[in-house]
């Protein structure tokens, strides 16, 4: 019988709870959710408790929310003019919305409060601060994709044809120079 290892590419049903068993995600059957271990774009916790699963096993691992969506801050919940934001819709309380920044940055809030003038919105995720329960079922083993450990680079340099010499600049002040 195949069991995981890094580097295959497993397909898998996912089961996300809350501790008091409130269902939070769930992918719809048949339509597995595929990864390669080791590669790091699932929880990594979860990823190397699939190491040694065998197709068909299923598995319950608890994250804390350090290893899930992240602590909860305080500081991301923000009361705002409503005149700040363009809305074309009726918000309510627990809706989510949308930020488009002018930077160009993208973020996600929900709706918490509505007053005449102010709108309060929680930008932390909506899981954050809490311990969930993942149960993954191991559907199949694809073995051995070679998860990929080199880091890209974030800048690339490239040599020019001439080497180009630097000359420093020259100062009218010399420093040994005493009066």
């Amino acid at each position: 019988m195949k069991v995981v290892k890094d580097g295959d590419k497993v397909n898998i049903s996912c089961e996300v709870n809350l501790e008091n068993g409130d269902l939070c995600f769930k992918n719809e059957e048949e339509k597995y959710i595929e990864i390669v271990v080791g590669e790091g774009k699932f929880f990594p916790i979860v990823e190397n408790e699939l190491k040694d699963m065998e197709e068909g096993e299923t598995k319950t691992i608890t994250l804390e929310p350090k290893d899930a969506f992240g602590q909860y801050i305080d500081d991301l919940v923000l009361e705002t003019p409503k005149d700040v934001f363009r809305y074309d819709v009726d918000l309510d309380v627990g809706s989510r919305v949308k930020i488009d920044a002018p930077s160009g940055k993208t973020y996600y809030g929900t709706v918490t409060k509505l007053t005449e003038e102010t709108l309060t919105l929680d930008l932390n995720h909506p899981l954050a601060g809490k311990k969930i329960l993942i149960t993954v079922t191991v559907a199949s083993i694809e073995e051995n994709q070679q998860p990929s450990t080199e880091k890209k680079p974030r800048f690339t340099l490239k040599k020019t044809k001439k080497p180009q010499k630097v000359k420093p600049k020259r100062s009218t002040v010399n420093p040994l120079k005493t009066k």
